[in-house]
C-alpha cells in the first residue's frame, strides 16, 4: 500500500535544512556570480545593447539556473538519504545530470509560455494546472536520472496518480511563495543590507521547497520497501 507523505515531510525538510544549511550555499554563489557577470555584461548606456550582450547574458542566467538546480537538488536528494548534504553531492548531480536538467528546463519553459498566453481565458487556471502537473520535474531529472522529455513525463504520471499530496505539495509552495515575496520586498527596502538579507530569505526559502519536493518526490517513486522500511532516513524524517 502506498502511503502519503505530505503530513511530514514539510516538517522533516525543516528539521534537514537546520541540520545542513550548506544547502544553501550554491544558490547564494550561483546568484551572486550570476549577478555580477550580468553587470559586466551590460552596456555602459541603454541604447548600446546590442543582440550579442542580451544572449551572452541570457546564457550566464540559464547556466547559473542549470547549477543552482542541479546543486541543491542533488544535495537536497543526499540529506534525505544519508542526512547529511555536501557540495560535493552537488558537483556530482551536475556532472551526471546537467544535460537533463537543461532539456527539462527549455520543456518547463515552452509549457509555461502555453500556460501563460492562456490564462486570461482560463482565469489563470492554466497556470496552477502547469505548477499542478510539473511540480516533480527537477527531482525526476536530478534523482530519478530521467532524460528531460522523461523528467516531465514522469512528473505528470506522478501528479495524475497521486494528485491529493501532489495538491498539498503544490498549495504549501505556493503559500510559502507568497509569505517568502511579502518578506523579501520588506528587507528590500533597507538601505545597504536589505537586498543582501532578502537573497539570503529567498535562498533558503529554494532550498527548503527544493527538500520538499525532493522528499515527495523519493517517496512517490520509490519502491514500496523503500517507503516502508522503518531504518531508512528517509521513512524516519517523513514520520517526525
Amino acid at each position: 500500500m502506498v502511503v502519503s507523505s505530505s503530513r511530514g515531510v514539510f516538517g522533516g525538510s525543516l528539521r534537514l535544512l537546520g541540520a545542513n544549511l550548506i544547502i544553501v550555499v550554491p544558490g547564494l554563489v550561483v546568484g551572486v556570480l550570476t549577478a555580477v557577470v550580468g553587470t559586466l555584461l551590460e552596456p555602459a548606456h541603454p541604447l548600446d545593447a546590442n543582440v550579442a550582450s542580451r544572449v551572452l547574458q541570457a546564457v550566464v542566467q540559464l547556466v547559473g539556473s542549470i547549477l543552482g538546480v542541479a546543486y541543491t537538488t542533488g544535495m537536497a536528494d543526499a540529506a534525505w538519504r544519508t542526512r547529511r548534504a555536501r557540495i560535493a553531492d552537488g558537483t556530482r548531480a551536475f556532472k551526471r545530470d546537467a544535460g537533463h536538467v537543461f532539456v527539462a528546463m527549455l520543456v518547463l519553459f515552452a509549457l509555461g509560455v502555453v500556460a501563460a498566453v492562456l490564462a486570461p481565458f482560463t482565469f489563470s487556471l492554466s497556470l496552477l494546472v502547469y505548477l499542478f502537473f510539473c511540480v516533480y520535474t527537477m527531482a525526476a531529472a536530478v534523482v530519478g536520472e530521467r532524460p528531460g522529455l522523461r523528467a516531465v513525463a514522469e512528473s505528470v504520471d506522478i501528479a495524475f496518480r497521486r494528485p491529493r499530496p501532489t495538491l498539498v505539495i503544490v498549495t504549501g509552495i505556493g503559500l510559502i511563495a507568497f509569505a517568502m515575496g511579502a518578506v523579501a520586498e520588506l528587507l528590500s527596502a533597507v538601505v545597504l543590507v536589505g537586498p543582501l538579507v532578502a537573497g539570503l530569505v529567498i535562498q533558503t526559502v529554494v532550498a527548503y521547497v527544493t527538500l520538499v519536493v525532493v522528499g515527495e518526490y523519493r517517496v512517490l517513486r520509490a519502491p514500496a520497501a523503500d517507503r516502508a522500511d522503518p531504518g531508512s532516513t528517509l521513512g524516519d524524517e517523513l514520520r517526525g
